[in-house]
């Protein structure tokens, strides 16, 4: 039954409110929250509008953060092409996101000045030369990681745990879970529920995570870390109708912890 509901019925189109918080060592570090419209145009095609940024409930005044959403707005409306199981198989509009950011470029080198912002200029600039490394900067959303989760793939067979890599810290290598769907069934509203559970089997030590090392110089295991997620879907299209998401890793003694809260949820 459920496997049937979650089979995404095509076109449609959702509109979401998205927060997404971070926590450090039990404070609140940062909140962004957005407005983004899924319209699926085909099987396997989906546009992506993002609008109505507010860090810290107000729209970005800091230079960085100036700089920083505008660079990032020239990758939306960002159009995908998935695999049947939900994951990224390229970007459509590559060579469109590519003319975005020449014209805006000259007007960022014009009215910003001074090292940050020329740093920012050249890293998107070296970005957009490679088709890889903009993928993995669409992959390095937490809102893409989890909106696309492969859930067909994991609800096949009872009790089938897999590996998930979730961006736990901007622009380093993502950090492996082991998580497990430990209940699905029908709300009363008529929404299929869906929650997720699991725990963090990265092999590097937290020191290393943050350092974004790739390989463990000792398999002593010195860091904690969970998931827990819950989905509902809608019963009509298979579309999501929201995610909770609380994603957490800190280190054995508890004095380093980091944590994220995502919460997706259709206007």
């Amino acid at each position: 039954m459920v496997q049937q509901i979650l089979e995404k019925k095509y076109p449609f189109r959702k509109e979401y409110g998205i927060v997404q918080t971070l926590f450090e060592d039990d404070f609140e570090k940062s909140k962004i929250t957005f407005v983004t419209e899924i319209e699926r145009l085909e099987p396997f095609e989906y546009s992506i509008r993002r609008k109505n940024i507010l860090i810290n409930d107000k729209a970005p005044d800091l230079v960085i953060e100036q700089i920083s959403e505008k660079i990032g707005n020239i990758f939306f409306p960002l159009e995908v092409e998935t695999l049947e199981n939900g994951n990224l198989k390229h970007i459509s509009n590559l060579d469109e996101i590519r003319k975005r950011w020449k014209s805006l470029k000259p007007k960022l080198v014009e009215y910003y000045k001074g090292k940050l912002a020329q740093g920012l200029i050249k890293n998107i600039e070296d970005e957009l030369e490679s088709k890889n490394i903009i993928q993995n900067r669409i992959l390095n959303s937490f809102f893409y990681r989890l909106y696309f989760l492969p859930f067909r793939d994991y609800i096949k067979e009872e009790n089938t745990d897999f590996d998930l890599y979730l961006p736990v810290f901007p622009f380093k290598n993502k950090v492996k879970y082991n998580i497990q769907i430990i209940d699905s069934n029908l709300s009363e509203e008529g929404k299929v529920m869906m929650k997720i559970s699991g725990k963090c089997i990265d092999p590097r030590s937290f020191e290393q995570i943050i350092n974004n090392r790739k390989i463990a110089e000792s398999d002593e295991e010195n860091f904690i870390g969970k998931v827990e997620l819950t989905y509902q879907f809608n019963k009509e299209d298979g579309s999501i109708f929201s995610i909770h998401a609380e994603i957490s890793l800190q280190s054995k003694d508890e004095k380093k912890v980091r944590l994220i809260n995502f919460e997706l949820y259709q206007l």
